[in-house]
């Protein structure tokens, strides 16, 4: 009986749960965080103190991070990377508690190799710190995410994905937060829970922004569209980074209009700092011909994409 106990309770323990709500099935999973860790390691400034390893377990840690820096080559962003993006894949076939990955690709004995002592050191406080972001992300998704996500697909025109699986993990790439179309898995976002940018009520705005990327990009959707239509008319190349300011504002607008109807009156979304900081010359042409359209459903999304490309010219 003793025995019995003791087993039920490492199961208790150790399972991963998946979380469920609306669009959105939320993981922390030990492969998918080591992954994410050992990417973030390879290709930061200042490497992580290894102070409290031992000599073994600091030759196996520093030979992983050696191989994901022989893979990655040392250009561009490590999380886009080719073998890279074939590991995320895999990974998202595994149990989040799988005792082996069991993956086919090069990294599959980097990773390996560096699970003991990641999950010897680092992955408890990880572990905790994502089970606690989806907790209150979770509750939020349950309570809006359905309303955003048909707010959002009714202003692009295009349907959002059924299902996404949202990755928490401790890093999620230089921004905090990416979304990967995998081969095995689908649409995938990957989001950090230590990242301020994504933790407290950002992350209703953040989650559906990352599920727009599905189907709004620089090259694609209805945005993309209209967007390269009216700089064809303007005999102009379409305005740089235009369709992620539209992005973000779209977003932006929408988490603001649910969260005040939810009480919630001092939340400053994310495309305040954007429009100020990163895209200014967008923000009066946004404002003035966007926002109308996102939340009052005036005009068309041509109509008002044109307006502000014909605005910002």
């Amino acid at each position: 009986m003793r025995l019995l106990c003791i087993l039920l309770f490492a199961t208790t323990v150790h399972a991963a749960e998946v979380t469920r709500a609306s669009n959105w099935e939320l993981h922390s999973s030990f492969w998918m965080n080591l992954h994410q860790t050992l990417m973030h390691e390879a290709s930061a400034n200042t490497p992580r103190d290894l102070g409290a390893l031992t000599p073994e377990q600091r030759t196996a840690w520093n030979a992983a991070l050696a191989a994901y820096r022989e893979a990655w080559g040392g250009k561009g962003d490590i999380t886009f990377e080719r073998v890279m993006r074939i590991a995320q894949d895999e990974l998202s076939q595994v149990a989040d508690d799988a005792v082996d990955p069991g993956l086919s690709q090069a990294l599959a004995g980097a990773i390996k190799q560096a699970a003991p002592v990641y999950r010897a050191h680092w992955w408890p406080a990880d572990d905790a710190a994502n089970r606690f972001f989806i907790g209150y992300a979770a509750a939020m998704l349950r309570d809006a995410g359905d309303e955003l996500a048909r707010a959002h697909e009714t202003v692009y025109g295009t349907p959002l994905p059924k299902t996404v699986r949202l990755d928490v993990t401790a890093h999620a790439g230089p921004y905090g937060a990416y979304t990967n179309s995998l081969r095995s898995a689908g649409p995938v976002t990957t989001m950090s829970s230590r990242d301020p940018s994504y933790q407290g009520h950002a992350v209703l705005e953040m989650v559906l922004h990352e599920a727009s990327h599905t189907i709004v990009g620089p090259y694609n959707g209805t945005v993309a569209r209209a967007i390269a239509a009216s700089a064809k008319r303007l005999a102009i190349e379409p305005p740089d980074g235009l369709w992620h300011a539209v992005l973000f504002a779209t977003s932006s607008q929408l988490g603001v209009r649910a969260l005040r109807a939810r009480g919630v009156t001092n939340y400053v979304p994310t495309s305040e700092d954007l429009l100020t900081r990163v895209w200014p010359q967008y923000r009066t042409a946004i404002e003035t011909h966007w926002h109308p359209y996102v939340l009052e459903g005036k005009g068309t999304l041509d109509e008002a994409i044109d307006k502000v490309v014909t605005a910002v010219k």
